[in-house]
């Protein structure tokens, strides 16, 4: 899968894929784990730091790339999950999984 993203939208997946570890980690079925809510959700509880415009935006880009599924109305994500290549797609960037993955993030500067 050659995916491109920028570095807001690499950030975003990253967060979201660990979301939906922890939550399979701890017992959520798989439809409940992948579900995000809308933008607004994802940046009160993923992403606080980030602007509200800013977060809707990256949704929109990782579902340009295929990353997430999202429904939009009147312009703004009110749905979003991770798509299966979203899932696919994380799962073999981060063979070595979760550890790998928290390493990473604490690596990013702008979260």
């Amino acid at each position: 899968m050659d995916i491109k993203l920028t570095k807001d939208s690499d950030a975003l997946i990253c967060l979201l894929y660990k979301q939906y570890c922890q939550c399979r980690k701890d017992g959520i079925s798989k439809t409940d784990a992948k579900y995000f809510g809308c933008s607004s959700d994802i940046q009160r509880n993923i992403i606080p730091k980030w602007i509200f415009a800013d977060v809707d935006e990256t949704c929109r880009e990782l579902g340009r790339a295929g990353l997430l599924e999202c429904n939009v109305s009147d312009q703004m994500v009110i749905r979003c999950w991770l798509s299966d290549p979203g899932i696919i797609y994380m799962e073999n960037r981060f063979k070595d999984g979760l550890v790998s993955l928290l390493e990473y993030i604490k690596l990013l500067p702008f979260i």
